[in-house]
């Protein structure tokens, strides 16, 4: 496997990142992460419970239906989009988008899920609750319960995918905090592939700089250690993994890129663009349709 930083430097864009701060680089001071069998308790839910799915809508788009739904998860009623593709499924994808000015709603992969379901993929795009409708608090063990919830809400949107469409293979995209809480669905197995967009090393990354400025970094590392992107990695295999970079991304810098590249399972493929952590770019959106396609075995 690649790492990031030789990456870069074969697009021409290495020289001019800055050297990686020691104390931050990529979660290098993050405690050793709890073994899968423990990340796996603390991820635990109740699967028998009822989703209680709602349709409240539905609309046309480019021929595909377009589903606006919602279902019980973690205590939460959560909005999402269903697409269905014309006739019987052959695979499924769930969405998680990013968060931020742009992008930080469930529409985000609809272009995505629209194009795939020419391919019969059928797509679940749930609306993120933490951080997105939820704040981040200065309570590491508080904001912990969060993440496990939020991560349980994708959970119960992988269910929802299999009653629509039992038994054919499932998918993850993901971007920004949404790449990051994907990476813990190591925990529950199911997903074949991964396409993770420039997720973050450590929560306590964006966290401290962005959300809680006056929370310890250091009892957040303690505490998210069993969450963190970077200490989930590495327990994808068998599933494939897919992580798109940006080559001016100011929210992850290449050393932090660097880490995730090095902890992840193989096989797995790495890309730069020439882009910021927006990820408008037409190539990369290309290149995840493509790997999804060739990953959950469509022609």
């Amino acid at each position: 496997m690649l790492a990031f930083g030789v990456l870069l430097t074969a697009c021409g864009g290495g020289s001019a990142e800055p050297a990686a701060p020691p104390s931050t680089a990529g979660g290098a001071t993050t405690p050793t992460a709890p073994s899968l069998e423990e990340r796996t308790e603390l991820l635990e839910y109740d699967q028998a419970a009822p989703l209680e799915v709602v349709e409240k809508k539905t609309r046309t788009e480019r021929g595909v239906e377009v589903v606006d739904l919602a279902f019980q998860a973690a205590d939460r009623e959560v909005s999402a989009y269903l697409v269905r593709p014309d006739g019987k499924p052959r695979a499924a994808v769930l969405w998680a988008h990013s968060y931020g000015e742009e992008n930080s709603s469930r529409e985000q992969f609809l272009p995505d899920a629209l194009e795939l379901a020419r391919d019969g993929v059928v797509s679940l795009l749930p609306q993120g609750l933490f951080p997105w409708k939820e704040s981040v608090s200065e309570d590491a063990e508080e904001d912990l319960q969060l993440i496990v919830e939020q991560t349980v809400q994708l959970r119960r949107g992988l269910d929802v995918l299999e009653e629509e469409a039992p038994g054919v293979p499932l998918g993850f995209v993901g971007h920004d905090y949404g790449a990051m809480y994907g990476s813990l669905l190591v925990a529950d197995g199911r997903p074949r592939t991964y396409v993770l967009m420039a997720p973050d090393a450590t929560f306590s990354n964006w966290f401290i700089k962005y959300l809680a400025p006056g929370a310890s970094k250091p009892e957040m590392d303690r505490e998210f250690a069993p969450v963190d992107p970077v200490n989930n990695l590495g327990d994808t295999a068998p599933a494939s993994v897919f992580l798109q970079f940006a080559e001016s991304d100011t929210f992850v810098p290449y050393y932090v890129a660097d880490k995730l590249a090095e902890a992840a399972s193989d096989p797995s493929k790495i890309e730069t663009y020439p882009t910021d952590h927006a990820f408008e770019h037409e190539a990369a959106f290309k290149d995840r349709i493509a790997w999804v396609r060739h990953e959950l075995g469509l022609p």
